[in-house]
This record gives C-alpha cells, structure tokens and sequence, in this order.
C-alpha cells in the first residue's frame, strides 16, 4: 500500500508542479531526467532504493502525462481562437438565461473532426427551450477558454471546457425524441431543480438547491444569502461535493455501523446520488475518492488512509491534469482529507460529550455528522482563506449552533424531492416543515456575519502572518503532552488574546492617521475611499473586465481596515463600471446615505436595483436636486450636480472631498465639455489629488481642467478593456501639466497615507 502511496503522492505532485510552476519547455526535458535517474537506480541488490526509483519515476510520469495534455490541447484550441463555422452541437447543461443572452455548455464539433466541451453564449435567445440532449445548429465564432480579461484563466479547463463560444446569426433548435443516455443524468438533475422549485418555499429553494445539488447559481444571486453563509464560515456545507456524499455515507455507516455490507451499500447509494444529481464534475471526483475509501472493507483490506486519497486523486489528475488548479478539487480534496484524518476522534470526543441516555443509533448518527462537518474545516479554512481572500473566525461557533440541522435539511430535502414524484401534497407538507430548519441555518449564518469581528481579510500581510501562526500554535498543541481540555483551552485563550491585539491594532493604525485616500483596483471601473478617524465617504463602487466584484473588492477593503460603516457614499452615475457593486456593498456594512443624481432616466442605468436594495437595507437614499456640502469630522464632500444636459456621462455628478488639508477631485465621467462648464459655474482651486475621469479616456481631462485645478497627483482607475483606456494623448496631457500619474491596471490598489 506505502509503494502505491509514493506513486500516487510523486504523480500528483509533479502535475500539480507542472500546472504552477515548471514552464512548459522543462517539463519533458525534466521528465526524462527523472526517469532516467528511476531507471539507473533500479537495481536488485539495493531493495531500499525502490521508493526512491519508484518516486523518480512518477515524477517523470506526471511530468509528461501533463506536458503532452498541454501541448496537444493548447495546441488545438489556441489554433481555433477567433475562428468561425457552422455546425450542429449537443447540449449538455440545462440553459440557464440572463438579461441578455442564455448560456449553456455544448459539445462543439470542429472542422478537425474533434468535438470539443465549449460555453455558448446565445443572444438570439434561440435555445430557450432547450434540454440536455437537444441539438443546436447554426455559425459559431469561439475562442480559447483559457483567456478571460486579457489573463490566464484555468477554471474551464479545469473542468474540461476548451472554448468559448457565440452565435453568428440565429441559431436553429433541434428537440431529441430520444436523448443519448448520457443526457439521461443531466435531465433528471433538471427535473429534481423543479421539484425542489415545486415543494419548497420561495425563500429557502436556493438554499436547498445548493445542499442537495451543489447548484449554487441561486445563492451567487442573492448577494444577502451568499454574504451570510460565506462569511460565516457556512459556506462549506453546499461548496464542498465531497461534504454532500460524506452526509451520505455518515447516515448510512450510522444506521449499519462500518461493515462490509455498508461499504457496499455506500457505494451503490454514492453513485446513485452523482446520477441523481446530473453527474457533475465535482461531484464525480469526490464520488471517486469516496468510493475508493470503500474498497478497502470490501476487498477485505486494511484501510491507509493517505494512500486511498492519493491514489484518488491521481486517478482524477491522470483523467483531466488541469482539474490541478480546480478549486473544486482542492476543496474536496482538502474535505475529505479532513475526514480520514480527524473525523473518527473527534467523533469518539463527540461521542464521550453526548448524553449516554440518548439512544445510541441517535448518538452515532449525530456525532458522525459532527465530526465529518468538522472534520472538513481542518483543511478548507487555509484554502478558502488562499482563494477567496477571507478566514471565518466564527465558523466553528456556526458550526456548533447549526450544524445539527444540516442533516435533517440534507435528509429530508432529498425526501420531499423523491416524494413530490409519488404524492405532491405530502412532499410540500414535508419540506414546509423541513425549510423551518433551513431558515434557523440561515438566522444564524446572517446574525454570525453581521458581526464586525465575524472574518479576518487577508489582504493586510499582518493578518495573513497571524493566520500562519495561529495554525501553528494549534499543530503544537495538538502533539503536546497536555490533558485534552487543557490543550484546547490554552489554545483558546491564546488565539483569542492574540486575535484582540492584532484587531485593536489595526484599528489604532488606521484610526490615529489624519486619513486615508484609496482608489481600489476593481479593474475597469471606479470605487474611491477616504477615510479619516471614524468617517468614510466612498465615491462609486462598481466595474467591468474582472473576476473580482467591485462590491466585494470595496467591502473587503473597508472591513479589513476595521471601517464600521459608510457615512456617505456617492455615486457619480449609475452605468455598471461606477455602481454595480453597490448592492453588493450594502451587505458588508451599513451606508448611513447614499446620494445619486436627479436625471438618472437612461435604460442602462441601474436606478431600480439600488433603489430596492436602498429601501431592504434602510439606506438614506437622496436624489440631488442643487449643489451641497456634506460634512463629517474629519471629511467634508462638496457634492455637484451636472452642469449640462446631455448623456448620462454628460449628467455625471462630480464630487471634491477634504480629507483633513488635502483635496480630492472625481469627476466621474464627465467629457472636456462638461469639464469646461463645471470650472465656468464653479471655481474649484488647490486640489492635491485629481481621479482621472472616464478611465483616462481621451475626451476627458481638458487642458482647462489639468491647469486650472492646480493638482500634481493624479490617479487612473481602469482595467481590461476595448476602449483603449488610458488613452496616449490623456496620459501626456498629465505629463506636460506636470503630473505623477498612478494607474490601477499597473499598480494595484493605490492607498496614500495623508498626513
């Protein structure tokens, strides 16, 4: 078992290698190597050498099995980029619509011959009736998948998607009589998301339809919902697929015990529940790495833990190698990981904890799902932290207050689902009474999140160093030679008293300075921060061209730097790149005002979202009619409205904030026109700083302007784009009116320390 350890270990450790960090003309060079190095050492006399050749060899084989996947793939798909022909393509996931177009994936064949995995984007709306197995004809242009942004993007080759794809022209449905049975999975997955639509209420289907399906679109949706249970450190239980089947198994080893026959048991049930659920590619791989788990009773085997997860997962990287860089995978990896190693003791501490009078099928059953649940955060919490940028500090208190009810909404959810086919009144008579649990999940991930302490952001390179020691004092103690209590109390109290003076600091740190000026890189947008002692005005809070929210990015920013809330947040228009984030923002902290313009008619605008999410989250919403002045302790805004009628970039609003002695100017995006008559309606002079209106674009920042506002320090927040933003004529009008320019796309989140 050791040997195939090694093997599996040296192979996933050389794809995982080869994905991050070898350049692609050292891998097979390497590789070689490698095997050469296995094979010179192979040896009969020298058994103690065979881990070691057995090792090299793997290596050598990860290398190449990843080098040749690359080339062959990139190869093909890069060759395709910007490419165009007709072609009649198979649907393989349920359409899902959005304001403007309906995207599903396909199976796209090329002119090669080869039929390749690809994301349809569709704006003719032609598949909107479509089902999995159904055939769609028409011109396609695609592109590599691998390329979001204007950067490297591995998330779809992940899971096996090579291109992008959309419609020339309208597309043709064509409905199957009789889908190919490997449509069969999807469609029921389809058809259990209406049930679920069907018994459950309105409230808590999106929930549902995450902890049962590990569809998590909905909750991606509901930006309140998703911001409860992410940073709540809940978010783990419909993330992780391997979570989803360990419920399973945990259910089932506590009615059966762990026997042969429940091993059995647990493999049909695991695998029928990846069918039930449309056989996803998450949930494939963590029903490999289950079911191989359950091989071992059943071949009459020892059980190693290591060597069945290794092995499994390099089954899954031999399969797809660039399925390394899934945080899917990592996280069901990590999961389960978390499981074998630590679930059966902290189930035996779970077990001493409950009340002996319980019946023991009930005890067993509860501190089985305890300790896998659990279990699961070991590994999770560094990898959330790694991707996503946050560490719930209460997850573990979440855990202890909800977790209980997971497995009853887990249990009887899929029992209202599978029952709605039999007798529909029964099934929603069921989940109404399921769902009050999934509400009580919900109160206490929403209550646990509005708290300030709730996460710790890792943006700041002293929390991240926080984080890697706290982890550290907990491996310490755990082998320490302590009374069980009294390693996790020291520990504890430690982390905790720890945890207090980093917070505390902080906060003096930010608080103490005469403020802060922030123009946060959200790529092709705008978000604005100032702050000084207690106050903070935002000015926009939104973008395109990036992978990161501007809500979140802004919310992050704020929280991290110990901000309680928003006294004012300005929004110069409501186009997307300035105010898309905004509904997002309003979950991380409470904006005491928000102040929008009076002509903000245009179809594009996003007036009734924000005017709904103003009045949900008790937002003082105020539609300027004249100029004014907002002032705080430390901050004052002088707010203008537009000074012309045209556009809505035109009727921009424009705002100049004193933070302290130093004068900031935004002028949203305002053209040279506007420009002119806001400095003829409204002299504005000794400004420090000048955030460069529209993205550096080149019918903004008039001569009249640069010269008259008397600013040396200018600052571009733009990203990826297809404007050309900054523009070349922008940037040396800065130059020749003596300006150091900052730009976001290039430096990063520009914070300047005022003193």
């Amino acid at each position: 078992m050791r040997k195939l350890a090694i093997a599996s270990g040296a192979f996933s450790f050389a794809t995982i290698l080869a994905h991050y960090l070898l350049p692609g003309a050292w891998r097979f060079p390497l590789a070689l190597g490698l095997a050469l190095s296995g094979i010179g050492l192979l040896l009969p006399e020298r058994c103690w050498l065979q881990p070691l050749v057995i090792a090299l060899c793997a290596l050598a084989a990860g290398l190449y099995v990843y080098g040749m996947r690359d080339m062959l793939v990139k190869e093909t798909v890069h060759g395709l980029d910007g490419a165009e022909w007709e072609a009649s393509a198979r649907i393989l996931t349920a359409p899902m619509e959005y304001d403007d177009y309906i995207r599903t994936e396909i199976l796209l064949p090329t002119e090669q011959g080869k039929a390749l995995r690809t994301i349809l984007y569709d704006r003719s709306f032609a598949i909107q009736n479509a089902a999995v197995g159904d055939e769609v004809f028409g011109r396609f242009r695609v592109h590599a998948a691998d390329q979001r942004y204007g950067e490297t993007y591995d998330s779809y080759f992940a899971r096996g998607v090579y291109l992008t794809a959309g419609n020339v022209g309208v597309l043709s449905l064509v409905k199957s009589a009789r889908p190919p049975l490997t449509a069969r999975p999807a469609r029921l997955s389809h058809t259990i998301t209406e049930q679920i639509a069907r018994v459950f209420p309105e409230d808590t289907a999106a929930f549902f339809r995450g902890l049962l399906l590990g569809d998590k679109a909905e909750l991606y949706a509901d930006s309140g919902m998703y911001y409860a249970m992410s940073r709540s450190g809940f978010m783990h239980i419909v993330a992780v697929s391997g979570m989803h089947i360990a419920f399973l198994i945990s259910m089932l080893n506590a009615l059966m015990g762990k026997t042969r026959r429940s091993a059995l048991l647990s493999l049909l049930l695991i695998w029928l529940y990846v069918f039930l659920i449309g056989s996803s590619p998450s949930a494939l791989r963590a029903a490999i790495m289950l079911s191989i788990t359950q091989m071992a009773p059943i071949l009459r085997r020892e059980n190693d833990p290591p060597t069945t997860l290794l092995f499994a997962l390099a089954i899954l990287l031999a399969i797809n190698p660039f399925s390394a860089a899934s945080v899917s995978l990592q996280l069901s990896f990590a999961a389960i990981a978390g499981i074998m190693l630590f679930a059966e003791g902290i189930n035996r501490r779970v077990l001493e904890a409950l009340p002996h009078a319980m019946h023991h099928r009930l005890r067993s059953y509860l501190a089985s799902n305890i300790s896998s649940s659990l279990s699961v955060l070991v590994f999770s919490i560094p990898l959330i932290g790694v991707y996503f940028g946050y560490v719930s500090l209460l997850s573990p208190l979440v855990n202890l207050l909800a977790l209980w009810a997971v497995p009853i909404c887990f249990g009887g959810g899929l029992a209202s689902c599978l029952g709605a086919f039999a007798y529909l009144p029964a099934a929603k008579a069921l989940a109404w009474l399921i769902s009050f649990f999934a509400r009580y999940i919900l109160l206490v991930a929403k209550s646990c999140a509005k708290l300030n302490f709730s996460c710790l952001y890792l943006s700041l390179p002293v929390n991240r160093i926080w984080l890697i020691l706290a982890f550290s004092l907990v491996l310490v103690m755990a082998k320490a030679r302590l009374a069980y209590w009294k390693k996790w109390f020291y520990s504890s109290m430690l982390l905790a008293a720890s945890l207090f003076l980093l917070l505390t600091a902080t906060r003096l740190y930010y608080g103490n300075a005469a403020g802060y000026l922030s123009v946060l890189d959200v790529g092709q947008g705008q978000s604005v921060v100032m702050f000084s002692g207690e106050d903070t005005i935002v000015v926009d809070c939104g973008n395109t061209g990036s992978l990161d929210k501007a809500g979140s990015v802004t919310g992050t920013y704020l929280k991290s730097r110990c901000r309680d809330d928003v006294d004012l947040l300005v929004l110069t228009h409501l186009h997307t790149d300035h105010a898309d984030g905004v509904v997002e923002l309003m979950e991380y902290l409470p904006i005491r005002k928000l102040v929008i313009g009076y002509q903000m008619d245009d179809p594009a605008v996003l007036l009734p979202e924000i005017q709904r999410a103003a009045q949900e989250h008790g937002v003082q919403l105020e539609i300027l009619q004249r100029d004014q002045v907002f002032s705080f302790d430390g901050l004052s805004a002088s707010v203008f409205v537009p000074a012309l009628e045209g556009d809505v970039n035109e009727r921009c609003l424009t705002a100049r904030i004193d933070v302290q002695d130093t004068r900031v100017l935004v002028t949203g995006d305002i053209d040279m026109e506007a420009e002119r008559e806001l400095l003829r309606r409204r002299p504005i002079r000794q400004v420090d700083w000048l955030i460069v209106g529209h993205h550096g674009s080149k019918k903004a920042s008039s001569p009249e302007l640069l010269s008259e506002i008397g600013a040396k320090q200018a600052v571009i927040s733009c990203g990826y784009n297809n404007y050309g933003h900054p523009a070349k004529e922008t940037l040396e009008r800065l130059k020749k009116y003596g300006y150091t320019v900052y730009r976001t796309d290039e430096d990063g989140t520009v914070e300047i320390r005022l003193s």
